[in-house]
């Protein structure tokens, strides 16, 4: 089969033919329908990220929707043709963590595009318990979005910043994962201001109906947050960039007792001062992945068509080195979906 191959930091990715995946008894193997293309890989590309388990090459692709090809005997509560989404997260399913629902800190954690083979590929094992069914109402391209790009905000928003109905929330940066916490905040009845650097994604925001757009570049985004809430600041900032200016920004806009939740990151150091932390009873939440419990949620919300993912456009496998660099150029709006 064909699959995009991930060597190291800094080396090129390969489009190579490979072996198909032989399951066992516990296995299902799936047929590639849809992978989200994600910000994440970019990561690994420039060694931000480094694989911490097993060894390279691996296939890149965290972001899978498909449908059931093979089935292991023991497998029980699916079959072959089945249409399912993929949780990435290839948890023990015993440590303390799984058993609390929160597969996405598993102390023997195996993610899918990360430390094993992953969704860009025309097929992929996996086992049972990262499987969630998919409604037929929801097409394989919005699907693949679900686990990462929406499961990560879901996650942030509602398990980590806890943001309800009526409070204010600051996304910092409005591609895959900004547009979908977007939908994911005012799902939740919360009003949203988007701060980017890109004219094109600010006249998405307001035309998706934002309470608010700034521009990125402008000096003082923070003093204009404030003045569009009234002096107060938001309750709370979602941070998709991880640069430092983004994150001075957000932390700056944050309302007395205000959520710092970060997921976007990149090298750059978060900086400040412990005392504006105590004065303004800030918190600073870190937010990683997704539970199994979120996707299923998500899986949900998408067929009552209360999110619908900003998919952009589709492509094949071949051309998601390409599509990585205009991610690397902030020249992609929403989320590119590979169809193998």
């Amino acid at each position: 089969m064909k699959a995009v191959r991930y060597y190291g930091p800094n080396k090129p990715l390969k489009i190579e033919d490979v072996e198909k995946p032989k399951i066992t008894e516990d296995e299902v193997l799936v047929k590639v329908k849809a992978a989200g293309v994600c910000h994440t890989d970019l990561h690994f590309l420039d060694g931000t990220l480094v694989p911490w388990k097993g060894t390279l090459p691996i296939t890149l692709g965290h972001e899978i929707a498909g449908e059931i090809e093979e089935v292991g005997k023991k497998v029980k509560n699916f079959k072959k043709g089945d249409r399912v989404v993929i949780n990435n997260n290839k948890s023990c399913g015993k440590c303390e963590y799984c058993k609390r629902g929160m597969q996405n800190l598993c102390n023997d954690l195996d993610q899918h595009g990360f430390t094993i083979d992953g969704g860009y590929a025309e097929y992929v094992k996996t086992v049972e318990r990262t499987l969630v069914k998919l409604p037929k109402e929801v097409p394989f391209e919005k699907a693949a979005v679900l686990p990462c790009a929406v499961g990560s905000v879901y996650h942030g928003l509602t398990d980590q910043a806890k943001l309800e109905a009526g409070e204010s929330l600051l996304i910092n940066g409005f591609g895959g994962l900004g547009t979908s916490a977007f939908q994911v905040a005012k799902h939740l009845g919360a009003k949203v201001f988007v701060v980017d650097v890109s004219k094109e994604k600010l006249k998405m925001a307001e035309e998706m109906g934002a309470d608010g757009v700034i521009d990125g570049t402008k000096p003082n985004v923070n003093e204009e947050i404030k003045r569009m809430t009234g002096g107060k600041g938001v309750n709370v900032a979602l941070e998709l960039v991880g640069l430092k200016k983004t994150m001075e920004n957000a932390f700056n806009s944050l309302a007395k007792m205000g959520r710092y939740v970060i997921i976007g990151y990149t090298k750059d150091l978060l900086e400040i001062n412990p005392l504006s932390l105590v004065v303004g009873e800030f918190r600073i939440i870190g937010s990683v992945s997704y539970t199994h419990q979120n996707l299923i949620d998500v899986v949900e919300l998408a067929r009552k068509k209360k999110i619908s993912p900003v998919v952009s456009k589709t492509v094949k496998l071949d051309e998601i080195p390409e599509v990585l660099n205009q991610m690397k150029e902030k020249k992609v709006v929403g989320r590119v979906v590979a169809k193998p």
